[in-house]
């Protein structure tokens, strides 16, 4: 039998023979802190036991502020002392996706988690209550929106809350100064847990990636005013991942070329709900006129809009799909736990580096090789301008710059400095920097620019925009400039109209100094 305990509590509830570094130093702080707030330790096998008291600082412990990249464990960190701890463990997600990842999961271990989420029946509510006073459910998993409900606080007050969890903790920057104000309110949820007199709380909040303005904000709404919680800090580096950046115009035709060419499955960012509908629909649409039925089918969309059913099935369908792509906002893959996810592409730019790091980090939670592709145009700067988003406008330079590795420079924007932070990575296996295929411009500038140097003559723009739409092979050479072209005029739908785009494109899109560049002999 294993002298150590977390390694037999670890086999015997979850089968598994070892933790990471990094999983026994948070388990271990909250169970050493656990007898400083009078909570008792069950050992699988034994009865009620206390964890060694290692001296007086212990109880500082209890609260971590844990920052480890997606794909190492967090979830374990919290699971594995719900199912020792002598009380409740209350999970605090973001998402109806993300909580039903984690339901799925602890049921699939044989455990009862209670989900509390709203639309629930009162019958329902009361069975929840039951297990938890029981000792049937172990772990609660719930959103603050339905936590701050007066009735669920009183109860919850009620019910022995040993170790408060916050789940992708940066959600309190992201989304509580915007459209998720009850982020904002945690303070409450943790007054009402442990109230003035009430043995210490025991408190983890998580995240893959903070910055320090985010760590600030976290600590302040989380663990209160003044507090200063452990901080205990993986490298944030995925070295499986390669990055890229492409500049686009025609975003849609980028996202279908990249599925095309990269593996599967794959998760498509894009930042509406229309724009998820619009992107699958034109997928799909592609596939079919490409005589591919069988991949079309596998192209589906995910956003908050969806009722819990349709979202249900999608998350279940993706889990298992081997070559499905999923066109998604925001609303699902934070936390996910898929671990075979081959590609992921933001078809527009994300609002932070932490939800760049976040999403992309979908990709490879199997430790294989995986790729991160940001798209970007001009568009994205357009919004810069328009926005105090200063954090959004760091992450465009980021895609435009083709001259620092981007792992570096994706550490370097995060604040990230620890030793070692880039592992050793091939080149071709890095990023499409270091690889050398990096450009700094749209993709369609080159076949633009090819035309005008091809035919230097006085165009006015609609006379030059209706001359490439109506004819790609006029002044167009062999080769790749002429390939492209011809995919960019053919783009199923837009026929009559199409010249509309080369007009947009040389007027707005294309630099002014290149067309004037091109146009000169």
């Amino acid at each position: 039998m294993d002298a150590d305990p977390l390694n037999r509590a670890l086999n015997y509830f979850f089968s598994l023979p070892y933790l990471y570094p990094y999983q026994r130093l948070v388990i271990a702080n909250l169970l050493e802190a656990a007898p400083a707030s009078g909570i008792p330790i069950h050992w699988p096998g034994l009865g009620p036991t206390e964890a060694p008291d290692a001296g007086e600082d212990r109880a500082d412990t209890g609260r971590q502020l844990v920052i480890l990249p997606t794909g190492a464990g967090k979830s374990l960190c919290f699971q594995l002392p719900a199912m020792v701890l002598g009380g409740i463990t209350l999970l605090i997600c973001p998402l109806l996706s993300l909580m039903a990842d984690q339901e799925r999961r602890l049921r699939e271990k044989g455990f009862v988690p209670a989900l509390l989420r709203g639309g629930q029946s009162r019958e329902e509510r009361e069975t929840i209550w039951h297990n938890l006073r029981s000792g049937k459910s172990k772990i609660i998993i719930a959103n603050p929106e339905t936590l701050l409900r007066p009735a669920t606080l009183s109860i919850l007050g009620t019910l022995g809350i040993a170790h408060l969890v916050i789940d992708e903790a940066h959600c309190v920057s992201e989304w509580g100064e915007t459209f998720r104000p009850a982020y904002q309110e945690l303070g409450k949820i943790r007054e009402a847990l442990a109230p003035p007199g009430a043995p210490e709380l025991l408190i983890t909040a998580f995240t893959a990636t903070a910055s320090p303005p985010v760590l600030e904000k976290i600590e302040r709404y989380i663990f209160g005013p003044g507090s200063a919680p452990r901080r205990i800090t993986g490298n944030p580096d995925r070295n499986n991942i390669r990055y890229a950046a492409q500049g686009a115009i025609l975003r849609d035709l980028a996202v279908r070329d990249l599925l095309r060419t990269h593996r599967l499955p794959a998760l498509v960012f894009c930042a509406s709900r229309w724009g998820t509908e619009q992107l699958a629909r034109y997928l799909r649409y592609e596939a079919e006129a490409a005589g591919r039925a069988s991949a079309a089918a596998e192209i589906r969309f995910y956003h908050a809009g969806l009722s819990r059913e349709e979202k249900k099935a999608l998350e279940d369908w993706f889990f298992t799909a081997s070559n499905g792509v999923l066109v998604a906002t925001c609303a699902y893959g934070m936390g996910v736990d898929k671990p075979n996810i081959r590609t992921v592409i933001h078809r527009d730019c994300p609002p932070s580096v932490e939800a760049y790091l976040q999403e992309s980090g979908r990709a490879g939670r199997d430790a294989l090789p995986a790729r991160g592709i940001l798209l970007w145009g001009p568009d994205d700067a357009a919004a810069g301008r328009k926005t105090p988003a200063e954090r959004q406008r760091f992450l465009l330079d980021y895609a435009r710059n083709i001259r620092v590795c981007r792992r570096r420079e994706l550490l370097r924007l995060l604040q990230y400095e620890g030793d070692g932070a880039v592992g050793a990575v091939e080149p071709g296996r890095c990023c499409d920097v270091c690889a050398g295929e990096a450009r700094d411009a749209c993709r369609e500038e080159a076949p633009v620019l090819d035309f005008i140097r091809r035919n230097r003559r006085s165009y006015c723009l609609n006379q030059a925009a209706a001359l490439i739409a109506g004819d790609p092979a006029i002044g167009c050479g062999e080769g790749e400039g002429r390939v492209l072209l011809q995919t960019l005029i053919t783009m199923g739908k837009i026929t009559a109209s199409r010249n509309i785009f080369w007009k947009d494109a040389l007027y707005t899109k294309v630099p002014a100094g290149a067309l004037r560049k091109a146009a000169v002999p």
